[in-house]
């Protein structure tokens, strides 16, 4: 089962929000170095988890699955952190209101996007593999990780040919093209005169 590759309003929503934080970034270097520290631990933690992920054929309770049920849910909000922190800043006016309006994707994410994809992915995921799924949620929590690793008794180990099976390389290079137009905001952005 693949994910549609229909454009959607919700999708469509995310590509216009994405790109408005991108269009008002004013980088400063301090933010722009840590906002880059969180968005290279996003992918790694995607790497991690989509290194042990075998989609819709096994309950995965290893690697960071043991930590939490949802890591790459977990790296995408990371990686929107990341991008958030490089984009803004508290010196001038447009770069608070980055912050302020990464605030609001923020919320956005944890009120709307992240209860409906819990619905939908958990529903999914009993239809498979039943009991698992609740044994899992029982030990492991839903978002927020736990230090101690839950031990399910699988031994399954990462595996860098499930990391290219679940095409999770081109990510990296769009968190990169990300990051960089961030910095070059200034340059290009068509609303770099907005707050002037």
């Amino acid at each position: 089962m693949t994910a549609s590759k229909k454009p959607t309003l919700r999708k469509i929503a995310v590509y216009i929000f994405g790109l408005t934080l991108v269009s008002l970034a004013d980088p400063r270097p301090e933010t722009f170095l840590i906002g880059s520290v969180f968005v290279l631990l996003a992918w790694l933690l995607r790497i991690w988890a989509f290194g042990h992920l075998e989609k819709n054929q096994l309950m995965v309770t290893t690697g960071p699955y043991a930590h939490t049920r949802n890591p790459a849910y977990l790296g995408s909000f990371l990686a929107l952190l990341g991008v958030a922190l490089a984009a803004g800043n508290l010196e001038t006016q447009q770069g608070s209101w980055v912050w302020g309006f990464s605030l609001f994707l923020i919320f956005v994410f944890f009120v709307f996007y992240m209860p409906r994809k819990f619905r939908k992915e958990y529903g999914r995921l009993q239809k498979i593999f039943g009991e698992q799924v609740d044994r899992h949620a029982e030990n492991v929590p839903d978002f927020w990780p736990q230090l101690r690793p839950w031990r399910s008794g699988d031994d399954r180990r990462f595996s860098w040919k499930l990391v290219g099976e679940n095409h999770e390389w081109p990510w990296g290079l769009v968190l990169a093209l990300a990051m960089f137009a961030v910095w070059t905001a200034p340059s290009w952005s068509p609303l770099r005169d907005f707050f002037e």
